[in-house]
């Protein structure tokens, strides 16, 4: 049986030293990303030992809202120098093999985005229009996919929240909240649709994905088993969930550890 493993990095299998927590010790921490010089992004060396030695039935497929340029600094998710056959990026709007897009597949997203008007050029001024300066530091594009802003938490209007997130689920946007980033979508883009024309390519036959966001939630949705990390946005904002989504008992980085435990025992099981 041939089991796909779509999992988040970002706060699911991957952590910052802010979003880690204060349960693990420096001498556990495996760095998996470098930016600008700098130790970016940690996985524990259980984590990461546990995601290498998945079953050989077992095929992990990234799943995240970086870019492409984001994406490819990651390199400590994999072992030796081959990245994942398939991974996706751009939360789907864009899918890997091979380290290079399917065509077929972006195309096709671009084509549903126009159709809908769900494009940059579009929004910019909606963003306008309803935020404030204030607590909008900055407005930024990922590659005329979809917009995300640096926002001030101290001073976002977290009470107006769900009352942005019904302005643009009018026009075809949905939005997400995640630390200092609120991400506006376009909801011809998701994580879950990506997922599924992987899956039908390997013809897996189980599938389990991991996640933290509200952005995760399709995704996990669409998996056999979900796995949801406790921390994070979709569980604080008490988002209704399937039966077959487990939360959780850790957060931070060893919530990392515990999906990867849980992800071994499910493919051990299927062989």
């Amino acid at each position: 049986m041939t089991v796909l493993f779509a999992s988040d990095l970002d706060q699911t299998l991957i952590y910052s030293r802010r979003s880690m927590g204060n349960e693990v010790k420096p001498e556990e921490l495996i760095e998996v990303e470098r930016f600008e010089g700098k130790p970016q992004s940690f996985m524990t060396e259980q984590s990461q030992a546990a995601l290498w030695e998945l079953e050989a039935n077992t095929i992990f497929v990234p799943v995240t809202t970086r870019t492409r340029e984001q994406y490819e600094r990651v390199t400590g998710i994999y072992e030796g120098s081959e990245p994942p056959q398939f991974a996706i990026i751009s939360n789907g709007a864009v899918i890997l093999e091979n380290g290079e897009p399917i065509k077929e597949w972006s195309t096709d997203i671009r084509r549903q985005c126009v159709r809908r008007k769900t494009v940059i050029e579009e929004i910019l001024p909606v963003i306008q229009q309803h935020f404030n300066e204030e607590w909008v530091l900055r407005v930024r594009q990922a590659e005329d996919w979809f917009v995300y802003l640096i926002v001030d938490r101290a001073r976002f209007p977290e009470d107006k929240l769900a009352y942005y997130t019904e302005i643009f689920h009018k026009i075809g946007w949905g939005m997400s909240l995640q630390g200092r980033k609120l991400y506006l979508m376009p909801e011809s883009i998701t994580k879950a649709a990506a997922m599924e024309y992987v899956r039908d390519r390997i013809n897996a036959d189980y599938v389990i994905a991991a996640g933290d966001s509200l952005l995760d939630l399709d995704l996990l949705e669409s998996a056999d088993t979900g796995l949801l990390a406790a921390h994070g946005e979709a569980v604080k904002s008490d988002a209704d969930v399937s039966e077959h989504i487990i939360v959780t008992e850790e957060q931070g980085i060893k919530a990392g550890e515990e999906i990867l435990a849980k992800v071994a025992d499910i493919s051990l099981q299927s062989k």
